[in-house]
């Protein structure tokens, strides 16, 4: 518990450094911030703007910040291409299933099909809401091969059609 120990322990990444006898209602409230802190983390990974890769997220490490860019710089570039997959991309970013499942889920609290289909329909959204392209050429676009399969997820993720979107002003 001396205090070289703990300035390597927290340097290394660790949320808190507990040193022994320690206080427990310390201990829990240390656990609660923990835990809201890392819950508030999930949302805002899940919602950053693909576009704005630089954008400071409070409280995540440099690394998960990393991590997040590389992986949104390869779904981005991939985009167009109906047969990208978490395959793919586990295999772009040299991880297995598995791990790239548990880090993307910790991280945006999504499974990383769902990620990658969120800022699939987050762009066809941008797109939409341009009005150059049709519905059609969007989905083609965002990687989606069946024009109604688009149709289908663009309006369970925004609770409205494509047609509806693109006619509504944001």
């Amino acid at each position: 518990n001396d205090k070289d120990n703990i300035i390597r322990g927290l340097r290394t990444g660790a949320d808190e450094y507990i040193t022994k006898p320690f206080d427990i209602s310390i201990l829990k409230a240390t656990i609660i911030t923990i835990l809201a802190n890392r819950e508030a983390l999930k949302n805002r990974f899940a919602q950053l703007d693909i576009k704005n890769n630089d954008e400071y997220i409070n409280g995540a490490s440099e690394l998960d910040r990393e991590f997040m860019t590389k992986v949104k710089e390869i779904i981005e570039r991939s985009l167009q291409d109906s047969n990208f997959n978490v395959d793919i991309l586990c295999s772009a970013i040299n991880m297995s299933r598995s791990s790239f499942y548990n880090k993307i889920k910790v991280l945006t609290d999504q499974a990383p099909a769902d990620f990658i289909r969120s800022i699939k329909l987050t762009r066809a959204a941008e797109l939409l809401r341009s009005k150059r392209y049709n519905i059609s050429e969007v989905a083609d676009m965002t990687g989606f091969s069946d024009a109604k399969y688009f149709r289908e997820v663009f309006k369970k993720h925004y609770n409205m059609s494509p047609s509806k979107y693109m006619k509504e002003e944001k």
